[in-house]
């Protein structure tokens, strides 16, 4: 008989999360903040930073689904490697860095398209007037019931042997409790001051500003998606 669940379910995978892979978050976050006092006070920086944002923005929704997949896989595992918590290399590992990499640039790609959607709503901008709805539309619509229940999906399809009846007979609210609930709460808490702050910035700097904000999460998203679920036979 399963146990019975508590709030502190929701928190344990995030908590887990934090205390395995906080080296990496640190190492990300520090590059963060040193290339915002950079490029506001080294003409180079900023200049560099324009070029990179004119790039991604030639290169259109392909490149962005890209760069998301390398921001989400390689950067981090690099990083990882370098840091800790886990420095060996396995095909295992590589195997699973090839399917994340796959999983990663479609979820750019959904990204990109759901930034458009918003941009058709409610235009661009950094005033409160386009912020709010933006912000609201993502945190209580796209990312509860499309963006992290895909990605369930996803950890599912790996878990279940790429089985699609398998999974969609393994969806209920009792799954969206134990795997879609503790993803809700630390992407909050992680994303929600980025985000507010993200958007305050100069557009040349929000893209690697974003790029380097999800290579700090990606490995905790993958860890918590992941964490819990015993494969059935």
């Amino acid at each position: 008989m399963a146990s019975k669940w508590a709030l502190q379910d929701a928190f344990r995978p995030g908590i887990l999360a934090v205390r395995r892979f906080y080296r990496v978050f640190l190492f990300f976050q520090t590059i963060a903040i040193a290339l915002y006092f950079a490029y506001h006070h080294l003409p180079a920086v900023q200049s560099s930073c324009d070029s990179f944002a004119a790039w991604k923005k030639s290169g259109g929704i392909p490149l962005s689904a890209f760069l998301t997949a390398v921001a989400g896989t390689i950067l981090p595992e690099l990083v990882r490697t370098v840091v800790g918590p886990d420095r060996t290399w396995d095909m295992g590992r590589l195997r699973r860095l090839g399917w994340n990499f796959l999983f990663f640039s479609f979820n750019g790609l959904l990204v990109d398209l759901f930034y458009l959607l918003q941009a058709t709503l409610f235009g661009i901008g950094a005033s409160w007037k386009v912020v709010l709805p933006k912000m609201a539309l993502d945190f209580f619509g796209f990312i509860p019931w499309v963006a992290l229940p895909m990605s369930v999906s996803y950890f599912l399809w790996l878990e279940l042997d790429w089985s699609p009846r398998r999974i969609f007979r393994a969806w209920s609210w009792n799954l969206y409790r134990a795997r879609v609930l503790p993803l809700i709460i630390p992407d909050f808490v992680y994303w929600g001051p980025i985000l507010v702050f993200l958007y305050g910035l100069p557009l040349s700097l929000q893209v690697p500003f974003f790029l380097l904000a999800f290579s700090g999460w990606s490995l905790a998203f993958v860890f918590i998606g992941s964490h819990g679920l015993e494969k059935k036979a």
